[in-house]
């Protein structure tokens, strides 16, 4: 029974420990660091969305090729 305390009272340590270390965190100006991180993170998911879109539009160009060639590609005429 006395090592079931121990855990228990090894848990509610950590849990105010770590509170403590958020705290000095946030007293600190943690703040400022997450919202740029966030601003980052943010630019980077615009960025995505431009790769996305170009990648998109240039299969579809490819596609459009690709359909073109098998229309004037005539089964039995060699080149």
């Amino acid at each position: 029974m006395a090592q079931r305390g121990g855990k228990v009272k090894r848990f509610l340590l950590t849990l105010i420990l770590l509170a403590l270390i958020i705290i000095v965190f946030i007293l600190l100006g943690g703040g400022g660091l997450l919202k740029s991180a966030g601003k980052w993170i943010g630019g980077m998911g615009k960025k995505a969305e431009d790769i996305k879109g170009t990648l998109e539009h240039k299969a579809t160009t490819i596609e459009k090729t690709v359909e073109k060639l098998k229309e004037s590609d005539k089964p039995g005429e060699k080149k």
